[in-house]
């Protein structure tokens, strides 16, 4: 039998491609495929598989093969009596072809309607292979497209909006809230009328205008930097105090300034420390509210006066002393770093170029000074420091155990 013309293979076929050509046929001649057929194609069809077996049988093994192939080539090289005479002068295996009895009416007909069959189920298994490899690329596209979003969920840092807040992820189970403060005008200072305790850095009371953003709902925690000392290999020096909720202290503003740094090229969003007017504006909203709650002191709503000897977690007040914001922590606990520097004439010279019809538009603060702006009051500060509009600085290189910050995120 002609082996590789029976598994319409080439000489020099493949391992591969002799099991692939086996598998073909083998699904071409199922049974479940001879059921709609006459008994006689059925019968040729059997046959046929017969050879297909017996073809396979021998390709598939290299012994087997190589004895075939050697019985092969010796046919195809005659000797010289196979061209006796006799027969026409025709070669051996023409003699021999001379010799078989044409097929009979019956198995021309049964060969020729086998032949018809075999061509469309061809074209049916291709057409049904071809099928099945567009849905299994579909279905790894798919898949593909799953692991690049799983992928993307587990990297971190991350940030992604939730309803109206923004939800940054510093790593697994350490995560923050922004809570969204919206574009408009709000009254920073303070009017020594309205509140006795107004220092002179705080006035006039002036109309400033600031375009939305986002702002933590609470200081940024131990435990949230930690995780970028970790992913930045940055030392922590002193060992972060206190527990994982505990606002971190300690930090100078390089320190914060680096996290900010490093959270904008991780997740391609911009981040950094509040201005001075972000600050305010989300401790007291659009009313000018001595504090995040309201116009009269409350003892019970933050970590100040040395009630509690020391930062508390940040989300001890909350909701209780939150501002018109959502923002928590706002006033005590720990001082805050702002990306201003300061200047204790700045409002002065603010107001007489803004007015109620005319407010400032995105003040930054000024592009050089001492120290930089700090906010909020702490644990050990009295009322009077506790106030949204009270202002005080440190040396950026300045890093204490009542100091720490929280960051700002822009809208897309």
């Amino acid at each position: 039998m002609k082996y590789y013309e029976i598994l319409d293979i080439p000489p020099d076929a493949t391992d591969e491609q002799i099991r692939t050509a086996y598998r073909i046929l083998v699904q071409l001649h199922h049974p479940d495929r001879l059921q709609q057929v006459s008994a006689a194609v059925r019968e040729y069809a059997e046959e046929r598989l017969k050879k297909i077996n017996e073809a396979y049988r021998v390709l598939s093994d290299p012994e087997r093969r190589a004895r075939y192939d050697a019985t092969q080539h010796t046919r195809r090289q005659p000797a010289a009596d196979e061209y006796a005479a006799g027969y026409d002068d025709e070669p051996g295996p023409a003699r021999r072809a001379s010799r078989r009895r044409p097929p009979t009416a019956e198995q021309a007909a049964a060969q020729a309607a086998y032949e018809e069959w075999s061509h469309q189920e061809a074209e049916r298994y291709a057409a049904a292979r071809e099928a099945e490899r567009a849905r299994r690329a579909q279905a790894e596209s798919a898949a593909a497209e799953a692991r690049a979003r799983r992928a993307a969920e587990e990297q971190f840092p991350r940030a992604r909006l939730q309803g109206s807040e923004l939800v940054l992820h510093f790593a697994p189970g350490v995560w923050t809230p922004l809570v969204h403060v919206q574009t408009g005008a709000f009254l920073m200072g303070s009017d020594p009328a309205a509140d006795p305790e107004a220092g002179r850095a705080e006035q006039p009371e002036h109309t400033v205008r600031l375009s939305e953003y986002y702002i933590g709902k609470y200081p940024i925690t131990n435990a949230q930097y930690a995780a970028f000392a970790r992913a930045t290999r940055r030392e922590v020096t002193p060992t972060l105090p206190g527990h994982a909720n505990d606002p971190v202290v300690n930090v100078t503003w390089d320190d914060a300034a680096a996290l900010c740094q490093w959270l904008s090229h991780a997740t391609g969003r911009g981040f950094r420390l509040p201005t001075e007017a972000e600050w305010e504006k989300a401790a007291r909203g659009t009313d000018g509210w001595r504090y995040a709650w309201g116009n009269d002191w409350d003892a019970s709503r933050l970590n100040a006066g040395e009630r509690h000897g020391g930062p508390t977690p940040v989300e001890r007040f909350s909701p209780l002393g939150d501002s018109p914001y959502g923002a928590a922590d706002m006033l005590g606990n720990v001082w805050e770093w702002c990306s201003d520097w300061f200047d204790a004439r700045l409002y002065g010279r603010r107001a007489t170029r803004g007015s109620a019809r005319s407010p400032v538009n995105d003040p930054a603060g000024p592009s050089t000074g001492q120290g930089y702006v700090v906010r909020g009051g702490a644990f050990n500060s009295p009322p009077k420091h506790t106030r949204c509009a009270h202002r005080n600085w440190y040396y950026p290189d300045t890093a204490r155990p009542d100091l720490g910050f929280r960051i700002v995120a822009l809208p897309r």
